[in-house]
């Protein structure tokens, strides 16, 4: 059996030490934007609260719903292999991480370990504490919704029967939403849903169990499908994934959305998804067409090394000389920003390669692994080994003061990057649609272009962009 221990006052210090400074790197450097839809849905503090989401961006679904609630200490299962190192165990216990063992990771000897944890997760719940699950186990690599264990309602209800019945446990269904998965600086999204309330279902649990736990994870299930972007149709997910992100900025337009703003952009997506469901069903040899031209579309587009943005960004000589002028007046403070930054962005890189090489699931911890490489060693060591340097053989208030502008140095540094990043496209696209009007070589380009408009109009003209309308 495992020992519950009591935290200790200097433990309890740390953990609330840490989880601020990783809240402040998570919320404030990590990402550009965070919103949170739904707070008026979570109970109040002190009701016993499981919380149930979708898991697609593996440590970063977890961090996201941690620092979301405000008020609440959110104890969440991770892998079991994680705690095997005594250390590293103890630690991740801390910051009131649980172990979940799988039978793919673990075997299936080691799923009786469960019944323990599960026993010590219903403690948490029953105290008023929350727990976070997801009940699809591993993440999806895909913006969809997999199938449901319904571990977290026998945990749910074995809390109940030590309570006898008499404490009622709520689950609050929520989604998580990016606007991607593995860049730096994007935006992050959680919607809370309807918080549903176990204890309506008490009398019929202890004569129907398997049918009480069908029923609320049916409705978890459900609640959660209907606030995120599920694309179910995997067989053609990359055409349509395409679709979303370049033709989707224009459909968010004219249902009088704003497609930089995340919340606007999945409910245009999902509406947009819901049409061209419809379509699919009454005209599957029109869509079909569409998907094929998207899929090529999308490989184009990486051939040439160009964003969908430079098809209708119209070339300005002015702005571009200016802008083009500015990063070279710039480049100085580049080079002072980046020292040293560049170490902290360079230093997840071995590992997260290793990762990307897996592909599929793997490939979705390459987020979460280079935010906790980033805030948990590079930054605190870089900047230390800098402020001690600079001070002992400069001067320690310029120390002082270089690494309290460091992380702001750190941002512009990345932003002056993607600016960069940004013009070399755009001069890119420039000289090769040129290159497409009197040369053979730049042929691919103007069929391309060609392509993209009569992608666009098809999606004009039988989509009806009412779906969804913003209010």
């Amino acid at each position: 059996m495992l020992k519950k221990k009591k935290r200790s006052l200097l433990g309890e210090a740390f953990f609330r030490i840490m989880r601020n400074y990783l809240r402040v790197c998570h919320n404030n450097v990590y990402y550009k934007n965070i919103y949170v839809l739904g707070r008026e849905n979570i109970p109040a503090k002190g009701t016993p609260l499981i919380i149930a989401s979708n898991h697609q961006n593996a440590l970063n679904d977890a961090l996201g719903v941690e620092f979301a609630f405000r008020d609440r200490i959110v104890s969440i299962f991770t892998r079991a292999d994680a705690f095997n190192r005594p250390f590293l165990g103890k630690l991740l216990r801390s910051i009131y991480l649980l172990p979940a063992f799988r039978i793919d990771f673990d075997g299936m000897d080691a799923l009786k370990n469960n019944y323990d944890i599960f026993a010590e997760a219903g403690e948490r719940i029953l105290s008023g504490g929350t727990v976070l699950i997801f009940p699809e186990a591993l993440n999806q690599d895909k913006r969809w919704l997999g199938e449901f264990s319904m571990g977290y309602l026998r945990m749910a209800f074995d809390a109940v029967k030590k309570s006898e019945f008499k404490t009622d446990i709520v689950i609050l269904p929520i989604c998580n939403h990016y606007s991607n998965y593995f860049k730096f600086r994007e935006d992050m999204m959680i919607v809370c849903g309807k918080p549903i309330s176990l204890m309506p279902y008490y009398e019929l649990f202890q004569t129907k169990p398997r049918t009480v736990q069908r029923t609320v994870n049916n409705l978890v299930r459900e609640q959660i499908s209907s606030m995120m972007l599920n694309i179910t149709d995997l067989d053609n997910y990359e055409s349509i994934d395409h679709i979303r992100e370049t033709y989707g900025k224009r459909y968010c337009k004219l249902c009088g959305g704003d497609p930089a703003y995340l919340p606007d952009k999945l409910e245009s997506d999902k509406a947009l998804f819901k049409e061209l469901e419809d379509i699919k069903a009454q005209q599957p040899e029109v869509i079909e067409e569409i998907y094929s031209e998207a899929a090529t579309l999308k490989k184009n587009c990486g051939r040439f090394r160009i964003a969908d943005e430079n098809f209708d960004k119209p070339f300005r000589t002015g702005s571009f000389i200016f802008r083009l002028l500015s990063l070279i007046c710039l480049f100085p403070l580049f080079v002072v920003a980046s020292i040293p930054n560049i170490l902290i962005f360079l230093s997840p890189q071995p590992i997260t390669k290793k990762f990307k090489a897996g592909n599929g699931h793997m490939t979705m911890f390459v987020g979460g692994i280079r935010f906790a490489v980033g805030a948990l060693i590079a930054f605190p060591l870089v900047y230390s080994i800098f402020f001690v340097l600079e001070g002992y053989f400069w001067n320690w208030l310029y120390a002082t003061i270089h690494v309290i502008l460091l992380p702001f140095l750190g941002l512009f540094a990345w932003n002056y990057r993607q600016t960069f990043i940004g013009l070399k496209r755009e001069w890119r696209y420039r000289i090769k649609s040129k290159r497409s009007q009197n040369k053979r070589r730049g042929k691919g380009l103007a069929e391309t272009i060609e392509l993209r408009k009569r992608l666009f109009d098809k999606l004009d003209n039988i989509l009806t962009k009412n779906t969804w309308k913003k209010e």
